[in-house]
């Protein structure tokens, strides 16, 4: 009998222990038509939430609760909503909404899923909306642009649209780059300038100009925790920047730079289900064969999850991608270096010296076929 009740004490204490920490968000539909499921996810990396990785919710009381960590600065943290649709399987995606130390609840419209902020985020987003608008404006007319052309039936992109679209946004996104170095110097404890630049760096990879920004903010966003975190990344992402040597990679304890070329190498990080990487093989075979002999090679290194392992080998034979490959089993070493889209590919030197990241496949037989001649 003594022994159930301390027991019963010690859950008791361990439940109360388990909730400290813990920030409760209301979430509520102003239409109150919304009963479903709803989901709160993250934007960026967990690792920047305390390692939340997202709560779900039912309706209780015309209300959805969600339990968040309790952060320890004042930076608000950017999220998302998912919302069921009619079809199995298929969530909306809320606009971004940033969450503070102080709010206590958020509105949605259900009618059109978007979110009601009536809460008072200050004078950043208004500065940051502002300072952003001819940028904003412009990427809503690319983007309807693209999405007209793609939706046109019977109607094949050819590579000369598909090349002249993405021109235009590789302008726009310098642009944005340019507008973001500008706003941090004039607005440096923005947390809006802070998130965008981890949105590009975790889409893009380092950039000299993300480093320049974020070093312009000021000390109460670059030293709070998640400034601390950024900061860190920033460090690993400079490593893996043209001209640099590329990184010491030991996985399942083999050494890749045991398989760099002669001449020049080709590191790509690919996984096995992903479709883009796999429409890149006949070339990359046609590459092979035509430099394979003049000291270029060719090096896989794969992040396929370990339930695809098995697809991972069955795809290098069936595909007869005759070069050296690695696994870097669940992708832990590419998420370290911040490669998060695939492919992503690194060309090196015979010193291991990166030349370029992400060289198109049409670029790279140039090159090749002027430096080894």
């Amino acid at each position: 009998m003594t022994r159930n009740i301390f027991l019963l004490i010690s859950f008791i204490f361990s439940l109360s222990l388990s909730s400290q920490g813990k920030k409760n968000l209301n979430v509520r539909d102003i239409q109150n038509k919304y009963q479903k499921t709803l989901k709160l996810i993250t934007t960026y990396n967990e690792k920047y939430y305390a390692d939340f990785t997202g709560d779900i919710s039912l309706i209780q009381n015309g209300r959805y609760n969600f339990q968040l960590p309790k952060y320890d600065d004042s930076i608000p943290r950017p999220f998302r909503l998912l919302f069921e649709t009619e079809k199995s399987n298929v969530y909306e995606v809320s606009d971004i909404f940033y969450i503070s130390k102080e709010t206590e609840e958020i509105k949605f419209n259900s009618d059109d899923h978007k979110m009601v902020l009536d809460h008072n985020y200050g004078k950043d987003v208004i500065i940051y909306d502002t300072y952003m608008r001819s940028y904003s404006s412009a990427k809503k007319k690319l983007d309807s642009v693209k999405s007209g052309i793609y939706k046109r039936k019977n109607f094949k992109v050819d590579k000369v649209t598909e090349d002249s679209i993405e021109t235009f946004y590789t302008a726009l996104d310098k642009n944005e780059d340019s507008l973001l170095l500008e706003l941090s110097k004039k607005n440096s404890k923005s947390y809006r300038v802070f998130w965008r630049l981890v949105g590009k760096f975790e889409a893009n990879g380092f950039k000299q100009s993300y480093l320049q920004a974020f070093n312009n903010l000021n000390s109460s966003v670059r030293k709070s925790s998640v400034g601390l975190i950024f900061s860190e990344e920033l460090k690993k992402g400079s490593k893996m920047v043209e001209g640099n040597l590329f990184p010491a990679l030991i996985l399942k304890g083999e050494n890749v730079q045991s398989s760099l070329g002669k001449s020049y190498t080709i590191i790509d990080f690919w996984f096995s289900h992903c479709v883009p990487c796999i429409e890149q093989v006949p070339k990359y075979r046609e590459l092979y064969s035509k430099y394979k002999d003049k000291g270029f090679e060719i090096v896989n290194i794969s992040t396929d999850r370990t339930k695809d392992i098995g697809n991972w080998k069955k795809m290098i034979k069936e595909k007869e991608l005759n070069w050296a490959h690695y696994l870097d089993e669940n992708g832990e070493k590419s998420k370290y270096y911040n490669i998060n889209s695939f492919p992503t590919n690194f060309l090196l030197d015979s010193s291991g010296k990166i030349i370029k990241k992400d060289i198109s496949l049409e670029d790279l037989d140039a090159f090749l076929s002027k430096s080894l001649q």
